[in-house]
């Protein structure tokens, strides 16, 4: 087990060393080092940086995931309020769509009646044939209402 802990920090520092060999060959980085001290300092300097934009980070995510809650609490409100509305939207329906409605609607604003008895006329086969007067098939419905 020593073994596997040790290989695996070897790594870790082999990791780390070429990280920082390879952040040395940018020129900006480079001028700072050089600036700063010696590889000690460039390292702890490295460090800050690292934590300072891992804070910097997790602050952002954590704003970031605060907008997108409070988002998500706008559609829903959004969303009850719309489904209240497609409700009271099909009870108008139903409401406007029944039979008496439609009824008193023709009466008043179209000024329309239901017919007489006289006034029926029926087609025979779904087709009306003008060889044939409405006045024949009215005498022709009363006879078979009479007889019928």
């Amino acid at each position: 087990m020593k073994g596997g802990l040790s290989r695996g920090w070897m790594e870790a520092r082999r990791t780390v060393k070429e990280v920082l060999h390879r952040v040395k060959q940018l020129p900006l980085l480079t001028r700072l080092v050089n600036r700063v001290g010696g590889p000690l300092h460039a390292k702890g300097l490295l460090i800050w940086g690292a934590a300072l934009m891992t804070g910097v980070l997790c602050i952002w995510e954590q704003v970031y995931a605060t907008r997108l809650a409070s988002e998500i609490e706008e559609l829903q409100c959004r969303q009850e309020h719309l489904e209240t509305e497609i409700g009271f939207l099909r009870m108008e329906c139903v409401a406007l769509s029944s039979r008496e409605r439609i009824e008193e609607y023709a009466q008043e604003r179209l000024g329309m009646s239901h017919p007489e008895p006289g006034e029926i006329i029926r087609l025979e086969d779904g087709v009306f044939s003008p060889a044939v007067r409405p006045e024949d098939l009215a005498a022709r419905n009363d006879d078979a209402q009479t007889n019928g």
